[in-house]
């Protein structure tokens, strides 16, 4: 039978002397040693946010009945979406979003011109037999996520009312 071609068996070495090592003690560190890099925040880094757990930001959905023309702002600002939008981020568990890709948010004013304005965008035909494309609007706590939130110039001059952008970017950093 032939020989099947596998590596060379090595010898196995006979325990000799190890070699002889110095052991010299660790040097101290001195105050002209270079700080350690992973203690402190890298400056000129932000930290990004892409996401907020639903629970946390306190995200509710709102009956768009009870919202009345003429109510001023209060401690919640609001994001209009579809049924199905709502549906994929209550079964995540998470609002994701990025610098990219923002989250628009908007005050209690906004709502009935961003909701007016969505209702005109969609066609009556696309409406009548999918609920999920139905528009519903949900809630979440300002204070949570104040610092996380850029203006939205464009929108605001649209509409009138202050919008926002949620980018994860901190401004306090």
């Amino acid at each position: 039978m032939a020989e099947l071609p596998f590596a060379a068996p090595t010898r196995s070495r006979k325990p000799g002397r190890a070699p002889r090592r110095t052991t010299d003690a660790p040097a101290a560190p001195s105050a002209t040693d270079q700080p350690d890099l992973f203690a402190a925040p890298m400056p000129g880094i932000r930290h990004v946010l892409t996401y907020l757990d639903i629970a946390a930001i306190g995200l509710a959905r709102v009956d768009v009945r009870q919202l009345r023309a003429g109510e001023g702002a209060d401690a919640y600002l609001y994001h209009v979406t579809t049924q199905a939008d709502l549906e994929t981020i209550q079964a995540r568990g998470t609002i994701v979003f990025s610098p990219r890709a923002p989250l628009v948010l908007t005050e209690r004013p906004g709502v009935p011109p961003w909701l007016a304005n969505m209702m005109e965008v969609m066609e009556p035909d696309d409406m009548a037999g999918h609920i999920a494309e139905i528009p519903v609007v949900f809630r979440v706590k300002r204070f949570v996520m104040d610092e996380l939130l850029e203006h939205d110039p464009d929108r605001t001059r649209r509409y009138g009312v202050s919008f926002f952008l949620l980018t994860g970017l901190n401004r306090q950093e």
